[in-house]
């Protein structure tokens, strides 16, 4: 039999498996969005954007070419931002424990007497600090990952460039990007030639994930199963060798047809032909048998 499928006996083909391929494809989505929904892990998203200016000449024209020596450095700046020099002091802030400052030291006051001598007004005072206790455990971040979850991007010709962090908790995400932010504002004038580095727009907890798009992997489900329902319906219409039309044997087969031959049912045994005839007329059969 030719394997050759014309458009009408795929449209046939496509109505008799229908409702099978209506049935994978809800299999399929309801397979694709539990695993999306409760087998992958959400991640979550936080960006702060930071404004990097270098030292500024007083010539305007030499302030214009340092404006776009500013731009043409973002690339250097998503380097240094993602080398372990920022991200490893970032780690280690973030999971150990730290002194806060509360109040600066102030020096001691004195106050001059009628006889010229001096005497202490106020004491001095010691700084004073608070114990932060570390916000996140050795094991839910490290540098190495840290460096693996991190972009950074910016706009054509601006100065202003956002560092984005993708984590699988939200609130680590934007502490490690607010952190992050801290850390380059404290080396980068030691590293290059920067006068100011400026938080923008601090990074927020947000809660929406952004991986996995649970609607695109369901509806990408669907499709696949109806897909499945079709291909299987294809090839079990494909391997089916059983002739179906009288038209197979005239048209393809070149033969003659000679007319049809209605279904009988089972034919008797001629024994048990034989047993069913009456005694009266096998009797009568034999007499007649012995008069000829």
């Amino acid at each position: 039999m030719d394997n050759i499928i014309d458009i009408k006996r795929l449209w046939l083909i496509l109505r008799k498996n229908m409702l099978l391929m209506i049935v994978w494809g809800v299999v399929f989505a309801g397979a694709a969005f539990g695993i999306s929904k409760f087998v992958i892990q959400p991640e979550y998203s936080s960006s702060v954007a930071l404004l990097v200016n270098r030292k500024q000449d007083q010539n305007d024209g030499a302030q214009f070419q340092n404006q776009q020596a500013d731009v043409q450095m973002i690339n250097t700046y998503k380097d240094i931002i993602t080398r372990p020099v920022i991200l490893g002091t970032v780690v280690k802030n973030l999971t150990t424990t730290n002194k806060q400052l509360i109040s600066k030291a102030q020096p001691a006051t004195y106050k001059k007497l009628a006889d010229g001598s001096e005497v202490i007004d106020k004491q001095a005072k010691p700084a004073e600090y608070k114990v932060v206790d570390a916000k996140y455990d050795k094991s839910e971040i490290n540098k190495e990952n840290l460096s693996k979850n991190i972009s950074v991007s910016n706009q054509e010709n601006s100065q202003i460039f956002t560092v984005n962090v993708t984590l699988e908790d939200s609130k680590l995400a934007r502490d490690a990007a607010n952190e992050i932010a801290e850390v380059f504002k404290q080396k980068v004038s030691s590293i290059m030639s920067v006068s100011n580095v400026s938080v923008v727009s601090k990074a927020v907890n947000n809660k929406t994930p952004v991986s996995p798009n649970v609607k695109l992997i369901t509806l990408v489900g669907l499709i696949v199963g109806i897909f499945v329902g079709f291909v299987w319906g294809l090839i079990k219409e494909l391997t089916d060798r059983t002739i179906k039309e009288v038209s197979f044997l005239t048209d393809e087969l070149k033969l003659t047809n000679l007319g049809q031959v209605n279904s009988i049912g089972k034919i008797k045994n001629i024994d048990e032909v034989v047993n069913t005839v009456p005694k009266n007329e096998k009797s009568s059969r034999s007499r007649s048998s012995r008069r000829i």
